[in-house]
């Protein structure tokens, strides 16, 4: 569930790449503070929109300017000086969602040195993540739901959607601010990365025999994305769209709209979601009579280019 906050090369313009880039770098630094250099790879662009979504709600300037960066000494980057709590905050949170990536894969069944060195990151980061309740609960909610045969596709993705909306309350609760339109904002990006996220995983899990979110409630046993039917295509539009419109609804209710950072992040959610339809139909659904079964909007991007990202963050 890391870096799908993604958009096509160009789509941010260059001045709102600098500031979202500012808060990425932000981000690393908080990170390299909490421990050894390290924990620096838990930096990925859902924790810089999380520190951008934060730094919009505190609706206060966050000094930045051209400064080394430490991975690319022979370069400068843009980026946040100064501590700040925006970042200490995605810094805690993003330990703890790499936390529970490693329990996830763990409980898939990674065997052999991956396992040893999962389970070592795994105990390291225990002790330097936040202690927030919803992480425990949110992997107890995920096994409970994951264990049953008749659950639907939205249960699955409703302990992530929980755990980002809890996420998002605290950071409006830190900035005095409205926290159920906070909770919504985050609820519904951790239900729209859960769907993604089986999505791009799909092939991949049915060919190695790993749970999946999809398979599981819908019940497929065909190993290719180009195998679903027409219906179930039309139910992940309806469900990935309506993901979108809220975020945006309730970015718009906090008033982020007002707030530069606050566009920058709705553009970003909107031009992430047409990167992923763009290129999962350009590496997984080329065939026309797969094209066929898309909604009108899937089809259209196949005339479209996917293949680069935003991206001076991180490079």
């Amino acid at each position: 569930m890391y870096g799908l906050l993604r958009v096509p090369k160009g789509y941010l313009t260059k001045h709102e790449l600098a500031v979202f880039q500012a808060h990425y770098c932000g981000l690393c630094h908080a990170l390299g503070r909490c421990g050894f250099a390290g924990l620096r790879l838990a930096t990925s662009y859902d924790g810089a929109a999380l520190a951008l979504f934060y730094s919009a709600l505190q609706q206060e300037p966050v000094a930045s300017q051209d400064e080394r960066c430490p991975y690319f000494p022979w370069r400068k980057k843009y980026q946040a000086i100064g501590g700040y709590p925006i970042f200490d905050f995605a810094a805690q949170a993003s330990l703890g969602l790499a936390r529970l990536k490693f329990a996830d894969d763990l409980a898939d069944g990674v065997k052999g040195f991956r396992r040893l060195v999962f389970r070592r990151l795994s105990d390291y980061l225990e002790l330097k993540a936040a202690q927030w309740p919803e992480f425990a609960e949110t992997g107890r909610r995920q096994r409970a739901v994951e264990e049953r045969k008749d659950c639907w596709f939205d249960e699955l993705s409703e302990p992530t959607g929980l755990l980002l909306g809890s996420i998002a309350a605290r950071a409006a609760a830190a900035c005095h601010r409205e926290e159920s339109n906070a909770f919504q904002v985050g609820q519904y990006l951790g239900k729209w990365i859960y769907t993604w996220d089986a999505l791009w995983d799909f092939e991949d899990d049915q060919s190695r025999h790993r749970f999946n979110g999809l398979a599981a409630a819908y019940q497929l046993d065909c190993p290719k994305l180009n195998q679903l039917p027409q219906r179930l295509w039309r139910e992940l539009d309806f469900v990935l769209e309506r993901c979108v419109s809220e975020i945006l609804r309730n970015l718009d209710a906090l008033g982020l709209n007002r707030d530069e950072r606050g566009r920058i992040l709705a553009k970003l959610i909107v031009g992430a979601h047409n990167f992923h339809k763009r290129a999962l139909v350009s590496e997984f659904l080329k065939e026309e009579s797969c094209i066929e079964r898309l909604p009108m909007s899937w089809q259209s991007c196949r005339t479209q280019q996917s293949s680069t990202f935003s991206g001076e963050a991180g490079q």
